[in-house]
């Protein structure tokens, strides 16, 4: 066993030892950095109530979530800040600074459906003629990632080296971890991605100032804001370009695409963190049954505590008979349904 008792400034310094390596090892960028000091921070208590790891426990942090809950910290917030700092308590258990592993339990999350801009709204950002250089740069960019589904640092890092106009492939080179992925994307975006590029022939990046200079992400958010002001789209939308990857994502899936070809589009590690960018609403999850139930293909419309003579194919021509003596579809709600 290493280190057998360690000051709270060895602590600090295990720390930094911790994300120095993840930086240089796993390839995080600096916001991920900055995520891991600020989750570091926020359980300050603890570090001061376990002058040396070797005496943390798993009851060690409850007083401090309790406390966080109570000033209405939001769950999610809290197991983001508990990701964190489990990463760190794995790594010092992994290089023998501690004998116990120790893991934050996660709270449970309340179920929320995220809204995302509608069709009708991305059909109106597609159709919009810019009138001003800022303008049409953050209109391509929402364009491309509303296509994509790409991250909007992977946008903005993005090379016109890496654009294949050709064969519509984009290759990501700054993806989360260091990790590269190729991307397709449409015919219908190329027209004006090239247009793009073609203007600002001689810089590197496909986002760019005129000077050619890297674009802060605050900028481009405040630009898009503005867009979407002057649209009048995406009122009951929180969250800007990063939406537009939430709803790639859900309308993949709407339109036939699975779980694990979206996982690698979108750069997830795994499967359970494309889930939760997936939120498909009730009629959503009804058209998919309808398409995919074999009883619904076969024609087949149950009525609900139906007697058998009643339960009619869509197939069948109706009997003549008196008005009211057929067999109505209407008499209950199709197989499948939420009734």
């Amino acid at each position: 066993m290493e280190n057998s008792a360690i000051t709270p400034s060895e602590t600090v310094q295990l720390f930094t030892a911790f994300a120095r390596e993840r930086r240089y090892t796993k390839g995080v960028s600096s916001r991920t950095e900055g995520w891991y000091t600020q989750s570091f921070t926020a359980f300050r208590d603890v570090w001061k109530a376990h002058p040396t790891p070797t005496t943390l426990r798993r009851d060690s942090f409850a007083p401090v979530v309790e406390g966080m809950i109570r000033r209405g910290v939001s769950p999610i917030t809290i197991n983001t800040y508990a990701r964190a700092i489990n990463a760190f308590l794995r790594w010092l258990h992994t290089e023998g600074k501690v004998e116990t592993l120790t893991i934050i339990p996660r709270l449970k999350e309340p179920a929320r459906v995220i809204n995302t801009f509608g069709q009708e709204e991305i059909q109106r950002l597609y159709q919009h003629r810019p009138t001003n250089p800022p303008e049409r740069r953050v209109h391509v960019l929402a364009l491309l990632i509303a296509d994509t589904g790409m991250r909007l640092n992977e946008a903005l890092t993005l090379k016109q080296s890496d654009v294949d106009f050709e064969n519509l492939l984009i290759t990501i080179r700054t993806g989360k971890g260091g990790k590269q992925r190729v991307v397709p994307f449409g015919s219908s975006i190329r027209k004006i991605l090239f247009k793009h590029v073609d203007s600002f022939r001689g810089t590197e990046l496909v986002f760019c100032s005129n000077e050619g200079m890297p674009i802060l992400q605050n900028n481009v958010r405040r630009d898009f804001a503005k867009l979407c002001k002057r649209l009048k789209i995406g009122g009951n939308v929180k969250g800007g370009f990063h939406v537009l990857r939430h709803g790639f994502a859900t309308e993949y899936l709407r339109r036939g695409g699975d779980l694990i070809r979206l996982g690698r589009v979108l750069g997830h590690s795994n499967l359970e963190i494309t889930r939760k960018y997936v939120h498909l609403q009730t009629s959503d999850l009804s058209s998919v049954h309808e398409r995919l139930s074999q009883v619904g293909k076969a024609g087949v419309v149950w009525c609900h505590a139906a007697p058998r003579s009643e339960r009619v194919s869509l197939d069948q021509p109706r009997k003549k008979g008196k008005p009211g003596s057929e067999v109505q579809s209407q008499a209950g709600p199709t197989f499948g349904s939420t009734g």
